[in-house]
C-alpha cells in the first residue's frame, strides 16, 4: 500500500516528517516497508527560458542554447532538435546527479563550454524513451525545481498492511490510526450533497443478499470523458496507478482515498434495471483484461435484464467499461462480502484492487461518502447532470456488537497499569463508542473496523497505542519442574526408527485433501470442507493418510520410481456425532514394486500381500512384543479377498491392512499393485512392550509340540493362534501355522490345519508330563472354541 505524505497531510494536520511518521506507523503494527522521494536527482533540476539558440559552432547535429535562469545566464549544448527560443526547459544544473546516474559538470563539447544540460523526459527517469528534451507548459516560473512542476516534490511511503486491517488500505484510513497514535484528530471530509440536476434513477435489485448486503448507485448524464488534469495523474501515478481517462481515475482516486472501491459503468451498454446476483452456470464474461471468464453458479455478478456487467468485488466487464466515446454512466459503489469475493478471485485467478479491498472488508456504511466524493470529483473533472442516489439495502448485514471488557483484565494480561479513562479514551481515538456497562465498558467498534470482535481485539488495540516500547519487560515466574513425558512423541520417534530400519521413506502431505480423491477412500464420511480454500485441490481435511501416500505413489510411478516404500505420521480430522471434529494421530504406510532391485539371477519377485504382512509383524513386535492379530476386514476400497483388520493383544481393533481394489487402481492409473496398511497410535501409545518371547531369553531348553486339527473352513487363523497361546501364557511361549490342508481325507466344508507351539518355562526344563498336559488342554480348548478334532 503505497500513499503519499502531502496527500496524507490532506487528511491530518500534522508536523511529523516522513521518517518519523514511518517509524510511528511501524511501532503501531503498521510497517514501513519503504520511503521513497520522487525527487531524488532532481534537487538541482529547475525552469529555464531559452534566450537564444544557435547551431554549434563545430558540430551541424549540435546546437549552442543561453538558458536565463533569473539573473544568471548559462551555455548549453545541446544534441535535440525539437526546441526553439522562447522555449521554457528542464535544466539540469552543474553539480546535479540525475535519476539515471548522470553527473553534470561543466565540460567543452566540440571546442564549446557547456554549463549545463537540457533534460528529455528519460534522463529525468520519468520514461524509458524520449524523442526530444522536455518542453514545458509557459506558464511555468522560471527558475523553479522541475519536481514541483512536474509534482515529483513527493515523499511516498509503501506500508505492509496485515489482511486484518483492511481499513488502512486508503489514504484516510492511514491517518485515522496515525490520528489515534499521535491524538491528533482527522480533518472534517467536506458535507456533500448533490441536488440532484438530472431525474435519472436507476432501479437496483439485489437477489443475492448473501453476497452483497448494500449496493448504492446514481446516474451521471453529459458527461465529456478524456484525459485526467496533471494533478490527478501524478497523484495516481505515485501511487502506482495507471492513469486512464478522467472518470475511472476519479474512481481510481476514491478507492485510493477512502478505501472505497467504486466503478463506472457506459449507461448506454445497459438494460436497466441493474440486477445483482448469483451467475449462471457457465455464463461467460469478457472482463476489462480482455479475457473470457466462465463462471460458476456461486458468483456474484452485477447484471442487467440481459446479461453479466461485472464481476462483484473484483473486476468490471469490457462491454461496458468507460471508453472516450461515454457521455452517460452508472456509478456502483457497493459493500461485497469479502469471503465470497475471495472465492471467485481465486478461482477465476484475477487479481486486482478492488478485489484486495472487498476481500479484506471495506466499510459499509461509507457507500453514500464514496458516492458523493467520486460525483463532486466527476462534475468538476468532466462535467454532467448527476442524479439521485440510489441506495438498497438487502438486510443481511448487521452492524458491530458492542464488546464488554474488563479494565482490571487488560492491564493484567497486557502488564501494564492503565486508568479506565484512558482506555476508554484510546478507543475513542479508534472509533469506537464506549459506555458504561456496571464495573465493566462496553466499546461498540466502528463500522469499518471488521477485526474488532472480542475483548482480546480491544486489549491488542490499547497496548498498541500506549506503545510496545512502554510495556514493562519482567520475567515469567515459572515452577522449574520438567514437563511430563508424552508418550505419543516417544512413539513417533520410535516408529519412525523401525520402518526406516525395514527400508521405508517418510513422506509429509498436505492436510488439505480434494474432496473427489478423500471420498475415494473414505465414502461414510464427510470432510470438513475448509471456508477459504487455496484451491479445489486442497479445500476439504482428511480423514485418513492413505489417500495422500496413493497420491504420491502416483507421481513416483509416473516419473519412473516403480520400487516404492512409504510411510507417514500425521493427523487425520474425524467429525463426530454431534457435528465437532475430533483430531487423531495416525500411521499410514504403502508398499509397491518388486522387492528388491533386478539382478542377473532372475526377474525380480514382485511384493504381495504377505511382505506386507512381515513388514508388519516385525514392527509389532519390535514396538509391543507381540505380533498383531489378524481379523477378516471390511474396508470397502481394498481387495475383497487381501485385506484384514489389525487388533493388539487385548483384542482392540488399531488399524487394517491390505491391497488397494482392483477397480480403485484401474481408475487411477496405477500400472501396479498398491498394497497399503494404517494404524491409530493412540491404542499402541497405551501399551507397555511385552518382554521378547524368543527362547535365548530362558537359560533353560524350549520344546516343540505339533498338533494337527481338523476343523470348520470357517475359523480363521488368527483366531486358531490366539485361543493356543491364551490356552497358557506363562509356557505357551509362541504358536504358528505349519500347514493349511484341503483334499482327500479331509471332509468337504472342513480343513487340516497343523499348529506348530513353542513350550518353555524361565525357571526350569518342562517335563514330557508337563508338555503331554499342555498339548491336551490346547486340543480340549480347540474342540470347545472351534469344534475341531485332532488329527
Amino acid at each position: 500500500m503505497k500513499i503519499t505524505i502531502d496527500w496524507l497531510k490532506e487528511h491530518i494536520d500534522t508536523d511529523l516528517s516522513a521518517e518519523e511518521i514511518g517509524a510511528r506507523l511501524t511501532m503501531a503494527g503498521l510497517e514501513l516497508d519503504g520511503l521513497q522521494r520522487l525527487d531524488a536527482g532532481l534537487e538541482k533540476v529547475v525552469v529555464g527560458f531559452l534566450e537564444e539558440v544557435k547551431p554549434h559552432p563545430d558540430a551541424e547535429r549540435l546546437t549552442l542554447c543561453r538558458v536565463r535562469i533569473g539573473e544568471e545566464r548559462l551555455a548549453v549544448v545541446c544534441g535535440a532538435r525539437n526546441h526553439t527560443a522562447g522555449d521554457k526547459v528542464a535544466v539540469a544544473c552543474i553539480g546535479a546527479e540525475l535519476p539515471n546516474g548522470m553527473k553534470i559538470l561543466e565540460s567543452k563539447i566540440r571546442g564549446v563550454t557547456s554549463q549545463g544540460m537540457l533534460c528529455s523526459l528519460r534522463e529525468l527517469g520519468l520514461a524509458s524513451e524520449s524523442d526530444g528534451i522536455l518542453l514545458l507548459p509557459a506558464s511555468v516560473t522560471e527558475g523553479e525545481g522541475i519536481a514541483r512542476v512536474l509534482g515529483r516534490d513527493k515523499v511516498v511511503l509503501e506500508l505492509g498492511i496485515t489482511p486484518n486491517r483492511g481499513d488502512c488500505l486508503g489514504v484516510r484510513g492511514v491517518a485515522r490510526e496515525l490520528g489515534a497514535i499521535t491524538g491528533r484528530p482527522l480533518r472534517p471530509l467536506p458535507e456533500i450533497r448533490h441536488l440532484p440536476t438530472s431525474a435519472a434513477k436507476p432501479e437496483i435489485r439485489i437477489e443475492d443478499g448473501a453476497g452483497c448486503p448494500r449496493y448504492a448507485g446514481r446516474i451521471v448524464r453529459n458527461v465529456r470523458v478524456g484525459p485526467s488534469p496533471e494533478w490527478l495523474r501524478a497523484r495516481l501515478e505515485a501511487v502506482g496507478l495507471r492513469a486512464i481517462n478522467n472518470v475511472v481515475d476519479v474512481t481510481n482516486y476514491v478507492m485510493m482515498d477512502l478505501d472505497h472501491p467504486m466503478h463506472a459503468f457506459d449507461l448506454a451498454t445497459i438494460e436497466l434495471p441493474v440486477v445483482v446476483r448469483k451467475a449462471q452456470e457457465g455464463e461467460m464474461l469478457r472482463t476489462l483484461d480482455g479475457l473470457e471468464k466462465k463462471l460458476a453458479a456461486s458468483m456474484t455478478v452485477i447484471a442487467d435484464t440481459q446479461k453479466p456487467l461485472a464481476l462483484a468485488g473484483i473486476m468490471g466487464g469490457e462491454a461496458s467499461g468507460v471508453t472516450e466515446a461515454t457521455t452517460d454512466i452508472l456509478l456502483e459503489a457497493a459493500f461485497f462480502d469479502p469471503i465470497a469475493t475471495a472465492r471467485t478471485g481465486r478461482r477465476l485467478e484475477l487479481l486486482s484492487d478492488s478485489r484486495h479491498r472487498f476481500e479484506r472488508g471495506v466499510d459499509p456504511e461509507g457507500l453514500v461518502t464514496a458516492m458523493e466524493q467520486a460525483t463532486r470529483l466527476i462534475l468538476e473533472l468532466a462535467g454532467g447532470e448527476a442524479g439521485p442516489i440510489t441506495l438498497v439495502d438487502a438486510g443481511t448485514w448487521q452492524a458491530p456488537k458492542p464488546v464488554r471488557f474488563r479494565p482490571e483484565r487488560i492491564n493484567r494480561l497486557g502488564g501494564v497499569a492503565l486508568e479506565p479513562g484512558v482506555m476508554r479514551e484510546m478507543l475513542v481515538r479508534l472509533g469506537c463508542a464506549v459506555e458504561p456497562d456496571g464495573d465493566l465498558f462496553s466499546a461498540t467498534p466502528p463500522s469499518w473496523r471488521h477485526d474488532l470482535r472480542l475483548e482480546e481485539d480491544l486489549l491488542e488495540e490499547i497496548i498498541r497505542l500506549h506503545g510496545y516500547d512502554n510495556v514493562p519487560t519482567t520475567l515469567p515466574r515459572v515452577p522449574a519442574e520438567p514437563p511430563a513425558p508424552d508418550p505419543m512423541h516417544g512413539l513417533m520417534g520410535r516408529i519412525r526408527g523401525l520402518l526406516v530400519g525395514q527400508g521405508y521413506l517418510e513422506a509429509i502431505n498436505y492436510v488439505f485433501v480434494a474432496p473427489l480423491m478423500q471420498g475415494r477412500f473414505n465414502k461414510r464420511l464427510t470432510p470438513l470442507a475448509l471456508l477459504n480454500p487455496l484451491s479445489e485441490e486442497q479445500s476439504a481435511l482428511r480423514t485418513d493418510l492413505c489417500a495422500g501416500l496413493v497420491e504420491a505413489a502416483q507421481r513416483n510411478l509416473n516419473r519412473g520410481n516403480q520400487r516404492l516404500r512409504l510411510f507417514e505420521l500425521g493427523r487425520v480430522f474425524l467429525p463426530d456425532a454431534t457435528g465437532e471434529v475430533v483430531e487423531r494421530e495416525r500411521l499410514a504406510g504403502l508398499l509397491t514394486g518388486p522387492v528388491e532391485e533386478a539382478n542377473p539371477h532372475g526377474a525380480a519377485r514382485q511384493v504381495d500381500f504377505f511382505d506386507l504382512k512381515g513388514d508388519l509383524e516385525g514392527f509389532f513386535y519390535q514396538l509391543t512384543g507381540t505380533g498383531p492379530t489378524l481379523r477378516e476386514g471390511e474396508v470397502d476400497f481394498l481387495h475383497p479377498r487381501r485385506q484384514a483388520r489389525l487388533l493388539l493383544a487385548d483384542g482392540s481393533e488399531v488399524g487394517w491392512m491390505g491391497q488397494l481394489h482392483p477397480a480403485l487402481q484401474e481408475e487411477l492409473d496405477l500400472r501396479r499393485e498398491i498394497y497399503l496398511f494404517e494404524i491409530d497410535l493412540e491404542p499402541l501409545a497405551r501399551v507397555k512392550k511385552r518382554r521378547a518371547v524368543e527362547g535365548s531369553e530362558s537359560r533353560f531348553p524350549s520344546i516343540q509340540s505339533d498338533l494337527t486339527f481338523v476343523l470348520p473352513m470357517r475359523v480363521q487363523a488368527g483366531d486358531l493362534l490366539a485361543e493356543a497361546t491364551h490356552t497358557d501364557d506363562r509356557w505357551i511361549r509362541r504358536a504358528t501355522i505349519a500347514s493349511i490342508y484341503t483334499g482327500e481325507g479331509v471332509p468337504e466344508g472342513m480343513k487340516s490345519v497343523s499348529l506348530s507351539l513353542l513350550l518353555q518355562a524361565d525357571d526350569r526344563t518342562l517335563t514330557d508330563a508337563e508338555s503331554r498336559e499342555l498339548s491336551e488342554r490346547v486340543v480340549v480348548r480347540m474342540r470347545d472354541r472351534f469344534g475341531a478334532s485332532l488329527r
